[in-house]
């Protein structure tokens, strides 16, 4: 009787342990199927963002007016990396100074230069809404546009 309840219990030690193993091997390979469908699916999946950019300048004559979409930017994109992204696209032209604690410095946009001499600045606005944009207190180096927010270059007197 004590061989029998021994075998017994060893039997059922061993039908746990290989329970418990296949269990183990079963999670081990959903976390393999799991983990490279979080692959798939992260690099399937475009993280990105579309910035609405709108360039205007209405002192010179004729006024200059352009909108485009900005695509496919990182959601953690500047707004200095989503302009050459656009400069890549062949969607607009920029030239600046760079200021070693400020940043980007925007001189001109598509061959249209801010006149110094005449107070003139590309000023930057952005929001949600195109119909109530607000001035950006960061400049293009530090901005982080949010996706499908309009971002307005206005050429505009400082004085």
């Amino acid at each position: 009787k004590q061989w029998y309840q021994r075998r017994v219990a060893i039997t059922a030690g061993d039908f746990r342990a290989s329970t418990i193993f296949v269990g183990l091997r079963f999670i081990r390979e959903t976390m393999k199927l799991f983990g490279v469908f979080l692959v798939v699916f992260y690099v399937g999946a475009s993280f990105s963002k579309d910035v609405h950019i709108i360039i205007e300048d209405v002192i010179h004559q004729p006024p200059y007016h352009k909108t485009f979409t900005a695509g496919g930017n990182s959601e953690s994109a500047v707004l200095e990396e989503v302009m050459n992204n656009a400069v890549s696209a062949g969607n607009m032209t920029y030239d600046g100074t760079r200021h070693e604690k400020w940043g980007l410095y925007i001189t001109t946009i598509d061959g249209i230069k801010a006149d110094e001499s005449k107070f003139q600045y590309w000023q930057i606005l952005h929001g949600m809404d195109v119909k109530n944009l607000k001035p950006s207190q960061y400049g293009a180096s530090s901005l982080v546009p949010k996706d499908n927010e309009f971002v307005k270059f206005f050429l505009k007197h400082w004085k």
